[in-house]
């Protein structure tokens, strides 16, 4: 299974079409300033995630109270087990297109459908195309899962239990040879830097139900999520991220992300708001006329 480290900036040459195709209009406001931190890539690729896994010795396992690293506060893991048991049950639907709809209340309605092999089309006002379908002039290539890159194959492969899955994106986050502009990762930063791709993973990832169910068991297990208390939609969570804290609101009833502040786009890169944004994910066979 190849699973490729992604580039917190995109390859030369991407960044302008990206500008001139989706142009959002999200975050219109600077958000407090904090420290950013830019993901770097070796030009080797990450080898496939079996002989990754098999090659890094520290495998992390979950394991609830971990010396010096203790767990979710019991609130925040009683809940996402909750929402993990919703995910599990909920239908997973088919299409030829993944389609998402990103919404902020007073922002244009922004939508993206992918095909599997990662081509996508996007339609919204303020993208390109003012609102009508856009194809991204784009080839195949693999979807954007937090700090790492896989196919759709790759990601209907992933395990629905939710050790072995945090095992191996916690090992090909490790062996990606992923590097802020002071350097390597260090083990602090690769656990941030899976716990995005474990957010993604319950957000716009098309995976299967138990991988989204083995996502937000992983998220429960992890020290420093936080239970912020009730929120319009759910309950609302704290997240320790590359960039540093971010909120989201999971419906436990649903096992559904109802909205967040920051989320890491199928095509690539993270999108940061200003406000709470609400990501909602379908299969359809059809795009729009």
């Amino acid at each position: 299974m190849n699973i490729f480290p992604e580039e917190r900036d995109l390859p030369e040459g991407r960044h302008q079409l990206l500008k001139e195709y989706v142009m959002t209009a999200l975050p219109d406001e600077p958000k407090p300033a904090r420290p950013r931190r830019k993901l770097l890539r070796a030009g080797v690729l990450v080898p496939a995630l079996g002989l990754a896994a098999a090659a890094v010795a520290a495998a992390v396992v979950i394991v609830p109270g971990q010396a010096g690293n203790p767990p979710a506060a019991s609130g925040a893991r009683d809940v996402l087990l909750v929402a993990a048991t919703s995910a599990e049950r909920a239908p997973e639907g088919s299409g030829t297109y993944w389609h998402i709809t990103i919404t902020q209340e007073g922002k244009p309605q922004q939508e993206y459908w992918y095909k599997k092999n990662g081509q996508f089309w996007l339609k919204g006002e303020g993208l390109k195309g003012e609102g009508k379908l856009t194809q991204f002039p784009v080839k195949p290539q693999p979807f954007s899962i937090g700090a790492l890159r896989m196919t759709f194959e790759e990601l209907r492969q992933l395990p629905g239990d939710a050790n072995s899955l945090y095992e191996k994106l916690k090992s090909a986050v490790a062996a990606g040879d992923l590097r802020t502009s002071a350097g390597e990762l260090n083990a602090e930063q690769q656990e941030w830097a899976t716990m995005e791709t474990l957010l993604s993973l319950v957000s716009e990832a098309p995976v299967a139900p138990d991988v989204r169910a083995a996502a937000y068991r992983a998220l429960a297990a992890r020290p420093g999520v936080q239970d912020l208390g009730d929120a319009d939609g759910g309950r609302r969570f704290q997240v320790p991220v590359l960039d540093g804290q971010e909120t989201l609101i999971i419906d436990p009833e649903t096992g559904k992300l109802r909205s967040t502040s920051v989320w890491a786009m199928l095509s690539g890169g993270t999108a940061h708001s200003s406000g709470p944004v609400t990501i909602a994910t379908e299969w359809t066979d059809q795009l729009p006329g």
